[in-house]
């Protein structure tokens, strides 16, 4: 009998031995799986290379801006590099219609394409799309009382372009209404006459 009792007394105890070294044998799996967490969840530790790459394709580029009052009309660095506003209806660039691709004035990245130009009445250059959504950057703008805009501006060097608006034609009724003092347009190249069928070509 007293054999039995001392037994009884052994097995709760082989048993916390036991749940305790299966603690001890899980806890590093665990804490492995905390740290992984831990890492994807930190962004500092995410790779994030290609989606900064997808979300911005220009690279920065740094603006000197004595070499910009030398180069550029007051207006046009009043515009780009302090967002001022032309007066409306004053821009060459308002009722222009040539084939070709618009400009930033500072760096000389195309921004916008003369298919997405259209003449919206306001008084200053207006494109429904940009040539590619990292072209440009878009801020929050309370400069005037009362009123939040949304900005844009280049996305390789931060010039001023002006501003976006939700009341565009369709289908994605966006107005890019633009200075332009903060552009410049480059003309389509004229297409090439076809070349003159060779002998082989005659029938």
């Amino acid at each position: 009998m007293f054999s039995l009792f001392r037994h009884a007394l052994r097995r709760p105890r082989n048993f916390a031995l036991a749940a305790a070294a299966n603690s001890a044998a899980a806890f590093p799996a665990a804490r492995h799986f905390a740290d992984s967490r831990q890492g994807s969840d930190n962004p500092t530790k995410r790779d994030t290379g290609k989606a900064s790459d997808m979300e911005n394709k220009s690279e920065k580029v740094t603006v000197n801006k004595e070499e910009l009052r030398k180069r550029l009309t007051p207006l046009q660095y009043q515009v780009t590099q302090e967002a001022g506003t032309e007066r409306p209806f004053t821009g060459c660039y308002n009722k222009h219609y040539e084939k070709g691709v618009y400009q930033c004035i500072v760096c000389h990245q195309d921004l916008f394409s003369s298919d997405t130009k259209y003449d919206s009445g306001c008084g200053w250059p207006a494109f429904n799309d940009v040539l590619d959504k990292g072209k440009v950057t878009l801020h929050r703008d309370a400069s005037i009382p009362g009123m939040v805009r949304t900005e844009v501006r280049c996305s390789r060097c931060s010039a001023h372009m002006g501003h976006v608006f939700d009341d565009g034609p369709p289908p994605k009724h966006r107005r890019f209404c633009i200075n332009s003092a903060s552009i410049d347009f480059v003309k389509s190249a004229a297409p090439s006459k076809a070349d003159p069928p060779t002998a082989s070509s005659k029938k």
